[in-house]
């Protein structure tokens, strides 16, 4: 994993969105406990999925450049405006601390992704995307690069429950990472487990 730096702008935006969404809650209860993460379609983002989308502002901007359609005269359209952040959408897991705000987030675009798994069920593709850990504290926050598994489901795929195919995160108090595990027709995807610290060593 490696860090990036933002533009203060960002920054700022980035951490009034976040903070402002986690700032009803209290802390996270039991973080240990294995939890489904969140989905926010990010095509035409609202409300908390706009905060989101900010994390993730310069790569979906790198996706809608990529082989725009053309309007009339041969010029690239805005895709941004065109059709929004076409087949964007991310997974999040949120751990409040009271004092920081940690928030575990991958990226899924029709070009954004680098690879893809094998998957046992026509039910979902299992795509190697872009991931990012944010940690927002104080008046500062981080933001370090890495890649994860985002289960794609697939729109002809059978009929099942919502546990079948699945991606599940736990924070481990006493490593101080994120633990992520996914499952697709209840079978364990061994590629995508993996453990996320919250401070990496960069």
């Amino acid at each position: 994993m490696t860090a990036v730096s933002h533009s203060p702008a960002a920054a700022v935006a980035l951490c009034l969105g976040l903070t402002g969404a986690a700032g009803a809650q209290s802390y996270t209860p039991d973080p240990g406990a294995w939890r489904p993460v969140a989905y926010s379609d990010l095509m035409f983002p609202t409300g908390e999925a706009e905060s989101y989308a900010s994390i993730w502002q310069d790569r979906l901007n790198e996706s809608n450049q990529n082989s725009p359609p053309k309007a009339a005269g041969g010029q690239p359209l805005n895709m941004s405006i065109a059709v929004g952040n076409r087949g964007a959408a991310e997974w999040h897991f949120t751990i409040n601390f009271q004092s920081k705000l940690v928030v575990l987030t991958v990226l899924n675009t029709p070009s954004i992704c680098t690879d893809e798994y094998p998957s046992p069920s026509v039910a979902a593709k299992i795509k190697v995307c872009p991931m990012r850990l944010v940690t927002i504290e104080a008046d500062h926050y981080t933001v370090t690069d890495g890649a994860a598994c985002f289960l794609e489901k697939q729109a002809d795929g059978p009929t099942e429950n919502s546990t079948a195919t699945a991606t599940y995160a736990a924070y481990d108090v006493a490593t101080r990472s994120i633990k992520l595990r996914s499952t697709v027709a209840y079978q364990e995807i061994a590629p995508c487990a993996q453990v996320v610290p919250l401070h990496p060593q960069l």
